[in-house]
């Protein structure tokens, strides 16, 4: 039989139940759900993971798994397993995970296949139909097991005897079905850790308190409403427990609070509820004990009742007498401060619903009492302005780490000034909405900065110098460049990973004489002569400097642009001197270009060609100029511009300082200008399509703010339309700016089409180009139009 699919899933394997133990990624084949009644035969030798859960095998035989020797993982839970042939895991000596709970076997004291596993480290036995929990002489071979889950109707005092040799980790135990239980039948088992899941019977007692007196670390789960097994926990002669866990848990307030007490005057350290559900929210009792614990917390906590006394149930928690306090994955709104100094050092409220209102305490009082506090976690709240947050901690003298990340916080100068305590030396932002304000909030003390996932695209030049700044993470934000090390003069971690860096300077790294470690991967860069000397030097950085180190070099550094070098990696990137030096260049092209023309010059006197040319050049002149002529009197009726320009609103800058006085100021051109020759009253549409109409040409000024702008995607389809009727000459682009295609939205697809197959104008920085540029432009938007009528012109 062959599996109706191969699941090729990557999982990641944890100490959790119930089939989970290790931390590993692997490949699993899963036969789960598929109704079979037995192994299914031909299992590849390479088999690592096998799933056969939930289905209706019965019994292993000898040479179900002969065929699978590297098998390491094995799920048979949700069968109707009875039997298992003692020769089933002959070849499986690699087998470290086995899951054959839920299923119909009888007999704990005969389970001779656990002889062939000696390399287990997971076995859970758990929700068979196991009468008593004798455990057989062959779990004693079973040195390497960590995790082991049972259950039985009966638990006596020697069940366990041949595991006292064993030191587990975990320790699971389901009394659902448990009818006796021996008191002390607990106490010579040896384990870390016991996860015990109560069936809320009388019995619970009695095992709580074997498990209280034997084991560090103790989980109860299913535990009843009125949580009788921590009520006498006082009372017990021996507690060795110091770590204890609640989990699955619906009770009322005045209980949880009660239990709470309880615990505090207990040995108990760690303290902890998760899918915790609260009723009756009244009849709390406050925090009585002075005794400080290691760690309190609880995740996901909901509260049944929509009106009760709010304010009592945060000042129970905050109260807490605990070093760790952790609240998190429960829709908390708000968070009062402590009444008296407080002992906690870290405070946890990730993933709940808290404003930058909290701890606060009135107009013009701030919280005072959590001087102690150390580490502050408010990770994936409803935080908004930072400005008045750092208002909320600025008291918290002793405070070092704040985590804000993954809310929405924002920063302007309109919060007003940012006051931290002066200790914070380590503070993470990440996952927020920051742009390059956040840089004029900051503490004068931070040693590490996490910017990653906002919105910064440079970091300004007068910005407070931050002299114990040693990690700055700025990976996936908007930069433009890389940032100086100015105002970060120890700075010795950089990383700008997945930014918008095309053309580094490369003397901004001069200014980092202290940086050990830089990431610019997956940054566009553009392949150009300006980035020739910034590549040289990263190179060099790399292969020469000791101790410095590039991260993702060579593979995440790769040109974007121009296409000719796209996924090339920066290690490759190389341009000869020659064409980015002008006077190499020139003198190259020159002494042979000379040498020619004098050649041809000589030859063409002795041959009399310039006559014939000269007569060429004539006939054509004429030829093109009737061709003209005819055109004239029809193709120019009813124009009234030689051109209209179509651009972003952000380069408006360039349109009216250099585009407009250069063609109607010097050329004498007639350019249609939305802000001069729309009509007002009529839609933009309207405008759109009669200034298009009205002129010769329709002039597109590209950049990256272009392809942004919606009435620019109208404008270029409307001319696209157009331009059937004129031809192809009657749409003109200009490139102000480098435009690597793969930026243009999808939307613009016609303006792909149109770069990939036209030849397209480039506005050149340096002074002493734009004076061809301009001639081309002025001869490609040359022509004779009718002078408008005074109606037209209405």
């Amino acid at each position: 039989m062959k599996p109706s699919c191969w699941w090729l899933v990557f999982v990641y394997v944890t100490c959790l139940h119930p089939s989970l133990i290790l931390a590993i990624k692997r490949i699993i084949v899963n036969y789960s759900s598929q109704n079979l009644s037995s192994v299914p035969p031909g299992l590849k030798p390479s088999t690592e993971d096998l799933d056969l859960s939930l289905n209706h095998i019965q019994m292993l035989s000898g040479k179900d798994f002969s065929t699978t020797p590297r098998l390491h993982f094995l799920n048979l839970s949700w069968n109707i397993l009875e039997n298992i042939d003692m020769d089933a895991f002959n070849s499986t000596s690699a087998l470290e995970i086995l899951d054959l709970s839920h299923n119909r076997l009888q007999n704990l004291s005969d389970q001779p296949y656990l002889l062939k596993v000696g390399n287990l480290q997971f076995l859970d036995l758990s929700s068979n139909m196991f009468s008593v929990m004798a455990l057989g002489k062959e779990f004693s071979t079973l040195k390497h097991l960590q995790w082991l889950g049972l259950s039985a109707i009966s638990i006596g005092n020697e069940d366990f005897t041949y595991i006292a040799n064993l030191t587990l980790k975990t320790l699971f135990i389901n009394t659902d079905k448990l009818q006796k239980y021996e008191e002390r039948s607990l106490t010579g088992v040896h384990a870390e850790k016991a996860v015990i899941a109560l069936s809320n019977k009388d019995l619970d007692i009695a095992i709580a308190d074997d498990v209280f007196a034997s084991f560090k670390e103790v989980e109860f789960t299913k535990v009843d409403s009125e949580m009788k097994v921590l009520q006498q926990i006082r009372q017990r002669g021996t507690v060795r427990t110091v770590s204890l866990e609640i989990s699955k848990v619906k009770t009322t307030w005045e209980v949880l609070t009660g239990c709470v007490n309880t615990i505090l005057s207990s040995a108990i350290q760690q303290l902890s509820f998760s899918e915790l559900t609260l009723t009756k929210m009244v009849n709390g009792r406050p925090v009585t004990s002075s005794r400080v614990l290691e760690s309190f917390s609880i995740r996901r906590a909901t509260v049944t009742e929509f009106i009760f006394n709010q304010t009592e149930l945060y000042d129970f928690f905050i109260s807490m007498p605990a070093r760790k306090v952790i609240l998190t994955q429960t829709p908390i709104i708000f968070m009062t401060c402590p009444q008296t100094v407080s002992k906690i050092e870290v405070l946890d409220f990730s993933d709940c619903a808290l404003t930058e209102n909290i701890f606060s305490v009135g107009p013009d009082t701030e919280c005072s009492t959590l001087t102690n506090l150390k580490k502050l976690v408010l990770r994936g709240n409803n935080l908004k302005h930072l400005g008045p947050l750092t208002s909320r901690i600025n008291l918290m003298s002793s405070l070092q780490y704040v985590d804000l990340s993954q809310n929405t916080l924002t920063y302007s100068e309109e919060q007003g000034k940012c006051v931290w305590p002066r200790k914070v030396a380590r503070v993470d932002l990440s996952s927020n909405v920051f742009d390059q304000s956040i840089f004029k909030c900051l503490p004068d003390s931070i040693r590490i900065l996490n910017l990653r996932n906002n919105r910064v695209t440079t970091v300004p030049a007068d910005v407070g110098v931050l002299k114990d700044l040693n990690i700055l993470d700025l990976m996936d934000n908007r930069l433009l460049d890389l940032p100086t090390c100015q105002a970060f003069p120890n700075l010795q971690k950089l990383l700008v990973r997945t930014n918008s860096i095309h053309s580094p300077l490369p003397g901004t790294l001069e200014t980092c004489p202290h940086l050990k470690d830089l990431d610019l991967s997956r940054n566009p860069f553009i392949c150009t002569c300006a980035l020739r000397e910034f590549a040289a030097l990263i190179n060099n950085r790399v292969t020469q400097t000791p101790g410095v180190t590039l991260g993702h070099w060579p593979e995440g550094y790769r040109c974007s642009y121009p296409e000719s070098r796209s996924n090339t990696t920066l290690k490759d990137f190389y341009l000869p001197e020659i064409s980015c030096n002008g006077w190499i260049l020139a003198v190259t092209i020159l002494i042979p270009t000379i040498t020619l023309v004098v050649a041809v010059s000589l030859l063409c006197h002795r041959l009399d060609v310039p006559w014939y040319l000269k007569m060429m050049w004539k006939w054509t002149r004429a030829k093109h100029h009737a061709i003209t002529s005819q055109k004239k009197a029809e193709d120019m009726e009813g124009l009234r511009f030689h051109a209209f320009v179509s651009y972003s609103q952000k380069n408006a800058d360039w349109v009216k300082a250099q585009f407009l006085p250069k063609l109607e100021g010097d050329c004498g051109l007639r350019i249609c200008h939305h802000e001069r020759d729309f009509i007002p009253g009529k839609t933009i549409v309207q405008n759109i399509l009669r200034c298009i109409e009205q002129s010769r040409r329709c002039v597109f000024v590209l950049s990256s703010h272009f392809v942004q702008s919606e009435w620019c995607h109208y404008e270029l389809y409307f001319a696209n339309h157009q331009r059937v009727m004129r031809g192809m000459d009657s749409i003109l682009l200009i490139l102000l700016e480098p435009l690597p295609l793969y930026l243009i939205p999808s939307k613009y697809y016609q303006l792909k089409a149109m770069m990939s197959r036209r030849t397209y104008l480039e506005w050149p920085q340096e002074g002493a180009k734009q004076k061809l540029f301009w001639a081309n432009l002025r001869a490609a938007l040359q022509a004779n139009l009718p002078i408008p009528s005074e109606r037209e012109e209405e």
